[in-house]
Parts: C-alpha cells; sequence; structure tokens
C-alpha cells in the first residue's frame, strides 16, 4: 500500500504536533512518505497535496493540519475504516475547535445555506456523517481520482459586524461532493486527536464529552454572551447571501 501524508502549514507546525507525528505508527509494508505544503490559502495547499498523491500513484492519502495531536495509533484506526467499508471514500479523526467548544464534523450540512448544519450524534465507533473537519483524515485515492482539479474549492466567509474575513469549508464541500458521487463519509469517534491553541498553549478540548452527551444531534445556540451546543430541536436555517468570487490557480510551466 502506498501512502502520502500531506501537511498544509503556514510554515510553523506547532511542536505537540511533531512530537506526536514522531510516535504515530503505520502497518507494516506500507510505503509511505510525506508532503509538507507551505502557504496562506489552505484549499490550494490541499489541491497540490492531491496532486502530489495522485503522481505516486497512492492508494491513500492521510491530511494532517499542523496543530492536530494525533494518537500513536490514529493513521492505523483510519485505514481500517476504510478496510471495513469499500464505499467510504473518506474516514476522519474526531477533534475539536480550537476553543474546544465544537466536535469537527457535520449532519444536516447544506453547501448553499451553512447555517442548517447541527453537529451529529456520535459515540466511541465509527459513525457515517455529512462531513468532518481535515484536522486528520485519510481519503481513498480512487475516490479522489473521480474529481477534476481543484479538488478542494472553498467558501470565504465575510463578516462585516465582526469586520472579518475566513477562507473555510474546503473540508465539508469535498465531503458533500464524494456524497453526491455515492461515496461515504465516516467519523471514527473513537480516534481522538487534540487541537493546540498557539495563543493558551494548551491542547483541546480540556475534557471530552461523554458517550451520553455526544450520541444525540446537537446544535450551536447563543444564550447572551454565551455559546452552548444542546439538543436538536427544529429550528429554520437563517439563511446566507452566496456570490461568485474568480479565483484564479496559476503554476509556472
Amino acid at each position: 500500500m502506498r501512502i502520502l501524508l500531506g501537511i498544509p502549514t503556514a510554515g510553523s507546525p506547532a511542536a505537540p504536533f511533531m512530537q506526536a507525528l514522531e510516535q504515530a505508527r503505520l502497518p507494516s509494508g506500507t510505503s509511505f512518505e510525506s508532503y509538507v505544503v507551505t502557504g496562506n490559502f489552505v484549499p490550494a495547499q490541499r489541491d497540490l497535496i492531491a496532486e502530489r498523491a495522485l503522481a505516486l500513484q497512492a492508494d491513500v492519502l492521510f491530511m494532517c493540519d499542523d496543530d492536530i495531536v494525533m494518537p500513536h495509533d490514529v493513521f492505523m484506526r483510519l485505514l481500517h475504516v476504510l478496510e471495513a467499508e469499500p464505499r467510504c471514500g473518506l474516514a476522519g479523526a474526531l477533534y475539536y475547535s480550537r476553543d474546544g467548544f465544537r466536535p469537527m464534523a457535520v449532519a444536516d450540512w447544506n453547501p448553499d445555506d451553512t447555517t442548517s448544519a447541527t453537529v451529529p450524534a456520535f459515540a466511541n465507533d465509527p459513525v457515517e456523517v455529512d462531513g468532518v473537519g481535515f484536522g486528520c483524515v485519510a481519503v481513498r485515492m480512487s475516490a479522489l481520482g473521480e474529481f477534476e482539479p481543484p479538488y478542494f474549492p472553498a467558501h470565504v466567509f465575510l463578516e462585516p459586524a465582526a469586520a472579518r474575513v475566513r477562507v473555510c469549508d474546503e473540508d465539508y464541500l469535498f465531503c458533500d461532493r464524494l456524497r453526491k458521487r455515492g461515496w461515504k463519509v465516516i467519523l471514527d469517534a473513537g480516534a481522538r486527536c487534540g487541537h493546540y491553541d498557539r495563543g493558551r498553549g494548551r491542547v483541546m478540548p480540556d475534557v471530552w464529552e461523554p458517550p451520553d452527551v455526544t450520541n444525540q444531534r446537537r446544535i450551536a445556540v447563543r444564550r447572551g454572551e454565551e455559546h452552548l451546543l444542546v439538543p436538536y430541536e427544529h429550528i429554520p436555517a437563517q439563511g446566507e447571501i452566496h456570490r461568485r468570487a474568480l479565483v484564479e490557480y496559476v503554476t509556472p510551466r
């Protein structure tokens, strides 16, 4: 089996990530190569990683963000998920947002109105979901090979009230494309990764939520100044305005 590990980075991988990566294990008999892509536009960095994996004729592409703290067996676990379900196009480990608030997985995700999304129910076993964050994932290359580049389109989220712009959703958009082609996206909730908060020097979450809390669909709400995850009840999507913007990828000849 040929495996490529792709790491998109701004140039300074977190020390806990590097320490965890050194301890990660792979099954014997695998051909393994790593590929680090530096930049400030993660969707395009992921595209370069995908092109490298295709050029190597890799069977599986692992992608890890440079602030994720993986357990030593995470790659083997994700490979097992792919092997157990032939129509699994992508398997992802469980991790939370950098503030430790939200599991990075979605149900009911609509690319035309992302406010429809909920947090899927999960316990400790692999479960099919609509999308997972790309903090630590395994992609079946035969699934990725069905697409034309660019492989990872993205949303640019404009927040006028906060005077902020974010590039996001290349992970959930790719998962949506996979599912529309008949591939499954599976979250291995037992493969638990920490998320390093550089600002506070802490790995999040501080405490993992128990299965009796996570094993129900939830939604994020705001109560005063506090953000909470609560059991899902039907809440109409807030709606979004989507406008097309042209981005050209330029490659030297």
